[in-house]
Order: structure tokens, then C-alpha cells, then sequence
């Protein structure tokens, strides 16, 4: 891949297909618009009016839902490379807050440059459709993990699926992967108390399940938690034959998702 398609976006997505010139310069051009975001920082409010999609450019970004005695509950990561509101497109208002996790870049799209994608380029509003499909079929897998597997199994699963969707952005090889979150933020994503998280991670650890050197966990028995949990990992199963040619012949980046982590 050349120095100018340097993306997280285009890294994702070359993971399904190979890229034309053509498809790396409109991604380049959703990328255009950097606007730095620190840690912590607010990037959607409940009720915002929602003008569009933002690319995650760089760092991490979580959903929020908050209750009214000041509980919250991560809904949903977004990690490097990620489109961000391509599931609210069809509402006017932010329904959930969206808080950057990490320091790092979101580039704002307006809906008004999504018609030429879909006009200009329709093999990639193909490709971000079907990446937004897996995604929710994701997450579905997520929620029925918090339904049905003990406390044990919600905190596993939630590591393997992080692991997998890191994967798919190329930032994340292996068994090794960041996890920028504290114990209460972790647990606000799978529904346990921060009590209950350390005792499972320390457990995790006793046990020679997994290293942690953090913010870093090192997954060691990773096929037996697969087994364990019934693990499906979404992104290994995109169907891409209904998609339509892409524009321009000349590919700069070839689909490596079936490499080996």
C-alpha cells in the first residue's frame, strides 16, 4: 500500500476486497476534515442534530447510555478505522452519547457526500454496508452473551470479540491486543460491578488464562474460551457476490482476512 492510502479505513476495508486508486482517493476525501479529540471529550450528545457519519480516524470511542441516577453502560467500541454513525443515518437526533475513549481523530462526513459513494462508487457503499451489517450481527452476538453466559463467560467473550474486531483493522495482530478501558469501564460493558471484574481478571491470571501488562492483555488459552463461549467471530463471513464492479481496474491494496493472526 502506497504512503498516501496510509488509513485505518482503508486497512479495514482491504481486509474484504481489493481497493481501487479510485476507492482510496473518496476514502481519503472522507478523511479530510481532522478534528483532534482528547480522552474523555464528548463527541455526540444526546439530541445533537446528526449531520452526517465520522470516520474514526485514529484512537477509540465508546456509545454511552446513562440513567438518571448516574449509572452508565458502554453499548458499544468503536476502534481505529471505524465509521461512526453509519447505524443512526436514518434519524435526525443522537440518540446515545458518543465519548472518545482514547486521545484521537474523528473526521466528519456529511449525509450530502454519501450520494456520490453510492452513485460514483457503488462496489464501496457495498463494502460499508456489509461492514455495518456485520457489525450489528456483532453485536447481537454480544447482547446474547450478556443474556445467557455466566460472569465468567460475559467478561471472556467480551475479550475475544475485541480481540477479533482489532483484527479486521490491522491494529490488533495476534493474541496480544490493547485494552484502554479501567475495571469499571469494563464493567459497564458486560454488566458486571468493577468488584466482580477484578476478581475475574485476577482469576483470569492465576489460572494462566491470559497476561496483562497494561494496558495490554495477552489472551493464552484462546481456542479453549472460543469452545467455551461458542464464539462465532462475525467478520470472517461477509458475502461479497452480490456486489457491484468496482470503478477503475488498478488495485492498491489486496483482502489478507483469511492471513492467519
Amino acid at each position: 500500500m502506497s504512503k498516501k492510502y496510509e488509513s485505518c479505513l482503508v486497512s479495514r476495508l482491504s481486509r474484504f476486497v481489493s481497493l481501487t486508486d479510485q476507492e482510496c482517493a473518496f476514502i481519503a476525501q472522507m478523511e479530510k476534515d481532522e478534528h483532534p479529540r482528547r480522552k474523555s471529550r464528548s463527541v455526540v450528545s444526546v439530541g445533537d442534530r446528526t449531520e452526517g457519519i465520522m470516520v474514526l480516524k485514529s484512537g477509540w470511542a465508546v456509545v454511552k447510555a446513562d440513567s438518571s441516577d448516574g449509572r452508565s453502560q458502554i453499548l458499544r467500541v468503536y476502534l481505529p478505522g471505524e465509521v461512526m454513525g453509519l447505524a443512526e443515518i436514518g434519524s435526525s437526533h443522537a440518540s446515545h452519547r458518543v465519548v472518545m475513549q482514547t486521545d484521537g481523530i474523528i473526521c466528519p462526513f456529511p449525509r450530502s457526500g454519501l450520494a456520490p459513494l453510492y452513485i460514483d462508487y457503488p462496489r464501496l457503499g457495498a463494502l460499508l454496508t456489509a461492514v455495518g451489517s456485520l457489525d450489528q450481527i456483532a453485536l447481537r452476538y454480544h447482547a446474547s452473551s450478556l443474556g445467557s453466559m455466566d460472569a465468567a463467560g460475559k467478561l471472556k467473550f467480551w475479550l475475544l470479540q475485541l480481540r477479533s474486531r482489532l483484527e479486521v483493522a490491522n491494529v490488533g495482530l495476534g493474541n496480544r491486543f490493547q485494552v484502554p478501558f479501567s475495571q469499571v469501564e469494563i464493567g459497564q460493558a458486560v454488566g458486571l460491578t468493577s468488584i466482580y471484574v477484578n476478581k475475574l481478571l485476577r482469576r483470569f491470571v492465576e489460572n494462566v488464562e491470559i497476561e496483562i501488562e497494561r494496558p495490554y492483555v495477552r489472551l493464552l488459552k484462546r481456542d479453549e474460551w472460543e469452545k467455551d463461549c461458542e464464539f462465532v467471530n462475525a467478520f470472517v463471513d461477509m458475502d461479497t457476490s452480490w456486489f457491484p464492479p468496482a470503478v477503475g481496474a488498478e488495485t492498491t491494496v489486496t483482502p489478507d482476512l483469511a492471513r492467519s493472526a
